[in-house]
């Protein structure tokens, strides 16, 4: 089947991911409107306590996978590999749930939501393989799947028990119907001769097993980038829980995830420009790399200056809106955090072509210094400020990591464009295909 347009994607994937940013804030909305402050707050902090843990299990298998232009790795890898980092994440998850949750329901919370985060991550892999064929629409109608039933099922819930505990098992039960059901049958509609779970109980392992750590050893330099990116954003969430409690911790969380809608954009605008990155890289195109580069970094300008224009002009008018008169007198608040979210728009949109072009150990580097940035700006500001501190030091944190960013992809461009990096190139392409033909013979 023709792959459809960066265009036809990018529109597809932004429509979903808009919904899907829609119907987690849908849930946010659900705590807010049919629980208490502090009910959303064990929510939030669940969230902040499972995100740094699944994404580094997640390893941004996807980013990998999708630009994974020459088949250094087959599907089977990549699920293994996820498989055996989801049961290990959930784990350690549910260990810090018994360590720090301050009551059994929080506790239960934690644990469910990383069931559902493990879920999805595994969805991850799926999409992977479907965003490397270029085949963004099947990926959109699953995310829509996940969302609307996602969002009704916790809602009804909520509604019906007012419990968060049963609120987060529905959130996990939504995600695993989604998976076993949808995801696996738009994966058998598209690779005809593919079966999607066969692999983890067919494949040697024993065999395959060099082939696994090498994917590994490959992967764990992008896995420690996103337990970092996940601890930037929620380490001021941990001191404001400490210092001010879990009704703030809850407002801040409920103000902080408007930015996801503007983040949706450059995400689905990053899933459909990074198969094609990654190929302009790989075949030394250093002049259609750059430019399609300079625009997705142009648009995530863009959705970012807009998102600071619609906070200052109707941020009142919006909170009070979603989420009642109480949020809505934390304007200054919501105007700085969306100045921290048009930064993370730029470095989101550097980090994918750092990614396409193997620049990872760098982007390490990078995320350290804005993590201690970060860490620094929330010990001194959010004991003294409170949190609107917590947003200087996200700000604070993205504005170092940006500088480095541009640093390192004008240096990768650069390598690109000079004449003796071709062969090295070429070479660099061919032996993840000859160690595989050694495996083979």
């Amino acid at each position: 089947m023709k792959p459809r347009s960066v265009g036809g994607n990018f529109a597809w994937s932004l429509s979903a991911g808009l919904i899907y940013a829609a119907a987690q804030w849908g849930v946010l909305v659900a705590f807010a409107r049919l629980g208490t402050m502090e009910e959303l707050g064990d929510f939030a902090l669940a969230l902040a306590i499972t995100a740094p843990v699944l994404l580094m299990a997640r390893m941004q298998m996807r980013t990998l996978q999708a630009t994974d232009a020459r088949g250094a790795f087959g599907f089977e890898h990549y699920l293994g590999l996820m498989v055996l980092n989801v049961v290990a994440g959930v784990a350690v998850c549910c260990a810090i749930a018994g360590a720090v949750a301050s009551s059994p329901r929080a506790m239960a919370v934690i644990a469910l939501v990383a069931l559902a985060k493990g879920f999805e991550a595994l969805s991850e892999v799926f999409y992977g393989a479907l965003q490397r064929a270029e085949r963004l629409a099947l990926i959109a109608r699953s995310t829509i799947a996940k969302s609307v039933l996602s969002v009704v099922l916790v809602a009804l819930t909520l509604w019906l028990t007012r419990s968060p505990v049963a609120a987060a098992a529905a959130l996990a039960l939504s995600w695993a119907i989604v998976l076993l059901l949808f995801d696996a049958h738009a994966f058998r509609r598209e690779f005809r001769d593919a079966h999607p779970w066969r692999p983890l109980w067919r494949t040697p392992w024993r065999e395959q097993g060099p082939r696994v750590k090498a994917l590994f050893l490959l992967c764990y330099v992008l896995g420690v980038t996103s337990l970092l990116g996940a601890l930037r954003p929620n380490l001021p969430r941990y001191l404001l829980e400490a210092h001010a409690g879990q009704a703030e911790l809850g407002m801040f969380a409920a103000l902080a995830y408007f930015t996801a809608l503007g983040g949706r954009v450059v995400q689905s605008l990053a899933q459909a420009v990074s198969p094609r990155l990654g190929r302009y890289h790989a075949e030394g195109d250093s002049r259609r790399f750059g430019r399609m580069l300079a625009g997705f970094t142009g648009a995530a300008a863009l959705v970012g200056l807009c998102a600071i224009a619609g906070a200052a002009l109707l941020g009142r008018w919006a909170l009070t809106l979603f989420y009642g008169a109480a949020y809505a007198q934390n304007l200054e608040l919501f105007v700085w955090l969306m100045g921290a979210a048009a930064l993370e728009y730029l470095c989101v949109s550097l980090q994918v072509g750092l990614t396409a072009a193997r620049e990872l150990k760098g982007q390490v580097v990078l995320l350290i210094a804005s993590v201690v940035v970060v860490a620094l700006g929330s010990a001194w500001w959010v004991p003294r400020v409170g949190p609107v501190g917590a947003a200087w030091a996200l700000g604070l944190g993205w504005l170092t990591e940006l500088c480095g960013s541009v640093w390192l992809v004008v240096r990768a461009w650069r390598h690109l464009r000079h004449p003796a990096v071709a062969p090295a190139l070429e070479v660099a392409a061919r032996a993840p295909v000859d160690a595989r033909e050694r495996t083979a013979g």
